[in-house]
């Protein structure tokens, strides 16, 4: 599977609510060599994009095809009647006219902060820069230039963007300048101590128990090895 996929030059200015992006991205990720036909569940979707209702989900897919992003939902019927998952037709992205994202963004941004991310991804040229000043993205996005501060500051903090100040020949600062960046992760740690609350469980009492004895019995044993092989060598006959 590859690390991006492709999005439409145009998707942000089709006037998507940030969940209606949400999910247009969400669908969009699941196109695979210039197949715009996708398969998915609409459970799915929802467990994606971080939306708790499914209902929601089928509210904002019937949004989406007023809006053309999705050409044509169909549903078809399995073996045994029953009706199958849905098939989204979404509309083809020309040759020329995308841009690429990176697919970790699912389900780790919010709608306003997916926005912003897209408009850069958008705007950085072939070197992974983008110049734009607060001003032009807010025009673009048309919203307020302080909100577009606070967003840039906070995909910064997030680690999905990397801001650079870049000095002119006269000593000045020019505005700044931003690039993607690769944010890291933290792992899960599985190997967690037992809370109060596991503790207090039955099962996890259980478990430390059954720990404890194991542990006993075994130690039990090795101290009657010692004490054989110490009459052993010691000519104590048993």
């Amino acid at each position: 599977m590859q690390a991006y996929f492709k999005l439409s030059n145009d998707i942000l200015d089709c006037d998507l609510t940030p969940n209606e992006l949400k999910v247009a991205v969400c669908l969009y990720s699941c196109v695979f060599r210039n197949n715009y036909t996708v398969q998915i569940k609409q459970s799915t979707i929802a467990c994606k994009c971080g939306i708790k209702s499914v209902s929601t989900v089928s509210n904002i897919i019937c949004k989406l095809q007023g809006k053309g992003v999705i050409e044509r939902v169909s549903r078809p019927h399995k073996a045994n009647g029953w009706l199958g998952t849905y098939i989204y037709k979404l509309k083809a992205i020309s040759s020329k006219g995308y841009f690429k994202v990176k697919r970790y963004i699912l389900g780790r941004l919010n709608g306003v902060q997916m926005r912003m991310y897209l408009f850069v991804c958008r705007a950085v040229t072939k070197k992974n820069d983008m110049w734009n000043s607060f001003n032009d993205i807010a025009r673009s996005l048309q919203i307020a230039r302080n909100k577009v501060v606070a967003v840039i500051k906070e995909l910064v903090d997030l680690g999905f963007i990397r801001k650079q100040r870049v000095r002119k020949k006269d000593g000045s600062y020019s505005d700044n300048h931003y690039s993607i960046a690769e944010p890291i992760f933290k792992k899960k740690n599985h190997n967690k101590k037992e809370s109060p609350k596991q503790a207090a469980n039955p099962f996890g009492t259980y478990k430390r128990i059954k720990l404890y004895f194991d542990y006993k019995l075994f130690v039990e044993k090795c101290q009657e090895k010692i004490c054989s092989l110490i009459d052993f060598y010691s000519g104590v006959v048993p």
